[in-house]
């Protein structure tokens, strides 16, 4: 059952705020958990083990003070959670006083207990999903497997079909990614889970790409919001249940492209993208090191060179856009070749190096 120690503090605090009285709270076996005097703590309270016991309030009068122990003047009130009482909250005062403030004490005690118990079981869901995204992505686990416990999870695994990863700049506490879930508009049934420290995996259910557009718009800005730091999204294609994997791993990619960006990425969108990542790292360094691998230090130069494949223009168009006079555009380009040994004239080496220029803007 809940243990009142996790809470008491917090409910004396709170009840604290709305009566100007002194507040106690005891465990189940009458031993004072929380008070604003630190004297109290740990004291054994007599009349809160009647009032357990009884199931009732108890008025204890300056007379019940030399019969009973640990106790003063007031009313204690056992806390009554699915009929099971967990504990009693005691107000000090002079009974036919604070009389009027006793239910509402017990009324608040509960309601504060009975929201971090519902809070607790949503959060284990929630973590209970995390362990379930991890699995079905990261494990060799069986479709029987993934059909059971999405059942206990309450997943209809036919409802979803793409997988969404979002970079953001720190972990989502559980309460912040509640919050999300309630003020997104992808879909009702949307499910997130935290994915390491930095990032989020979203189970997209079956949506057009175009609502989905919209409503990854709208998420972006809220998580933008809570981390005050560029948000990057990737999109995975649709894929059945089983083989969502697949779309994490798209997405995984896509979120990469993201970043560099700066807008949400559909990995179906990626083109060139594609090839480049499915280029293995040491193929690429080494396509890099025999290419433009000399003018990874002439920033300037690479710069130039970039401008100068992007431009469809003159050379003095494309001089102007660099602010530069055209003879220095010359010279600059004339040097790249000497240094790459390359013909800017020549479309294959062209070609070339424009694949090296992307390559290296996607390593």
């Amino acid at each position: 059952m809940f243990d009142l120690q996790v809470l008491g503090d917090q409910i004396v605090t709170e009840i604290s705020s709305l009566i100007d009285q002194s507040v106690i709270v005891t465990d189940k076996n009458g031993y004072v958990i929380a008070s604003k005097d630190p004297d109290r703590v740990h004291t054994y309270h007599e009349g809160a083990v009647v009032s357990m016991e009884n199931l009732q309030e108890l008025h204890i009068t300056k007379e019940s003070c030399e019969k009973l122990q640990g106790v003063r003047p007031g009313i204690v009130l056992p806390i009554i959670i699915s009929d099971i009482p967990i504990g009693v909250i005691g107000i000090t005062g002079t009974p036919s006083e604070i009389d009027k403030y006793a239910k509402l004490v017990r009324k608040v005690s509960e309601l504060f207990v009975t929201e971090f118990i519902m809070r607790q079981q949503r959060e284990r869901v929630f973590r209970e999903i995390e362990f379930f995204v991890f699995d079905l992505f990261m494990s060799e686990v069986s479709i029987e497997s993934v059909k059971k416990r999405a059942t206990l999870l309450n997943i209809d695994i036919s409802a979803y079909n793409r997988v969404a990863v979002i970079q953001t700049s720190r972990q989502l506490e559980f309460s912040e990614i509640e919050d999300l879930l309630h003020l997104q508009t992808i879909h009702p049934e949307l499910k997130i889970a935290r994915w390491g420290l930095e990032k989020l995996v979203l189970l997209i259910p079956n949506i057009t790409k175009y609502q989905l557009q919209i409503g990854l718009d709208c998420f972006a800005g809220k998580v933008q919001k809570l981390t005050k730091q560029q948000v990057n999204i990737g999109i995975g294609e649709e894929r059945v249940f089983y083989l969502l994997p697949e779309s994490f791993q798209q997405a995984e990619m896509a979120v990469e492209v993201s970043a560099r960006k700066g807008k949400i990425v559909f990995e179906e969108d990626l083109k060139l993208e594609l090839l480049y990542h499915s280029v293995p790292k040491d193929i690429r360094k080494e396509f890099l090191d025999r290419t433009i691998a000399p003018l990874l230090c002439e920033k300037e130069l690479l710069h130039n060179l970039e401008v100068w494949l992007q431009t469809q223009g003159s050379l003095q168009e494309i001089a102007d856009a660099l602010h530069i006079h055209k003879n220095t555009l010359k010279y600059r380009l004339h040097k790249i070749e000497t240094m790459l040994d390359i013909d800017l004239a020549d479309k294959n080496d062209v070609t070339m190096i424009c694949t090296a220029v992307h390559m290296l803007a996607n390593n």
